[in-house]
């Protein structure tokens, strides 16, 4: 064997790999990923873009390169917007799956110095803010310092879209479980409902549904969760809800009853301070009792952070506070989180 044909020269005569151009290569990110997720829950283009706040083109071009890159449709096209095929399924549940646990290190990453500091958006009902709202802002101050929470209120069904959004870190909803795959929901909370009317209509005793059927009502429209509560339990008497006028402002709904337009249904909470004055009167709805479960929600990919789950506690400890205490309430029941929720 001459000296050109020892190992050395063997490896010497392998030709060089190619250049790979990086460039042209599909290859998917986080973005894509997530652009997909929010196509695949609002089954729009349009929809998403409007949530995304990305321009439409730019989410149909990331959906059409991840297509091409997997070589199958990930979606099919009808009159009710974009229907996930089976690929497209798939890809879902592992998308879903891959964005939440980067958020999670994220948090984790985020979460590791010595005190909790942090600014979280909490969106709640008027019946938790009046409850609970102050006492949490006060506990807040006095055991994480360092933690900014800011308290958002709306109606259930505004709530949700908010979170939906990315607007609200968490929200605590009345009676809504999510019709969107995108989020998580506990129940932590249930609260009564009452029947609300001007001074002296009831004296603060329980009020029959039946009896408070014979009324036309003041009552929010049909996506509030309230609305669907109270005609299931009218169903159940085999009776109608007669609405005199669909509203869907607290403090507007508050004062046509105070004004003596019609009565109402809403949580305690809700009139805790015009309940105070005696700027209106109420009782609690029986036979049958309507009860409102009251959920956390938040998105599966962004779940509540160290931070935002620190806040949570501390705002079941203030209700549990208003429960014991001998202030009057609407509460049926406070729960605890499960352990393996928190963060």
């Amino acid at each position: 064997m001459s000296a050109n044909e020892g190992p050395a020269a063997n490896i010497g005569l392998l030709a060089p790999a190619p250049a790979v151009d990086r460039s042209a290569s599909n290859v998917m990110d986080l973005r894509q990923l997530r652009y997909y997720v929010f196509v695949a829950d609002l089954k729009s283009i349009a929809r998403a873009s409007a949530h995304l706040g990305v321009a439409g083109p730019a989410i149909s071009r990331s959906i059409a390169a991840l297509e091409d890159e997997l070589q199958t449709p990930l979606f099919e096209r009808d009159g009710r917007g974009m229907q996930m095929t089976d690929a497209g399924i798939m890809l879902y549940g592992s998308a879903s799956k891959i964005l939440r646990d980067v958020e999670l290190v994220r948090q984790q990453v985020m979460a590791e110095g010595k005190h909790l500091v942090g600014d979280v958006i909490v969106g709640a009902t008027p019946s938790v803010i009046a409850m609970a709202g102050a006492g949490l802002i006060k506990t807040c101050r006095e055991r994480i310092p360092r933690v900014r929470p800011r308290l958002l209120e709306g109606y259930s069904a505004y709530l949700q879209n908010w979170v939906l959004t990315g607007s609200l870190d968490v929200a605590l909803v009345n009676g809504l479980r999510p019709d969107s795959p995108r989020l998580i929901s506990e129940c932590l909370a249930v609260e009564r409902l009452f029947a609300i009317g001007p001074p002296g209509m009831f004296d603060g005793g329980p009020v029959g549904l039946a009896d408070l059927l014979q009324k036309a009502l003041l009552l929010p429209s049909l996506q509030n969760p309230i609305r669907s509560l109270l005609d299931a339990g009218a169903a159940s008497l085999n009776l109608s809800v007669s609405a005199e006028l669909e509203i869907d402002s607290v403090t507007l709904l508050k004062d046509l009853v105070r004004h003596g337009m019609a009565p109402a249904v809403l949580p305690f909470g809700a009139v805790k301070y015009e309940l105070e004055t005696g700027a209106l009167s109420a009782g609690p709805i029986v036979d049958p009792e309507i009860t409102s479960d009251l959920y956390l929600i938040y998105l599966a990919d962004r779940p509540p952070s160290r931070v935002a789950s620190e806040v949570i506690q501390l705002l079941l400890e203030v209700l549990r506070q208003v429960v014991a205490g001998k202030e009057k309430h609407g509460f049926v029941e406070i729960r605890q989180r499960s352990a393996g929720r928190r963060r």
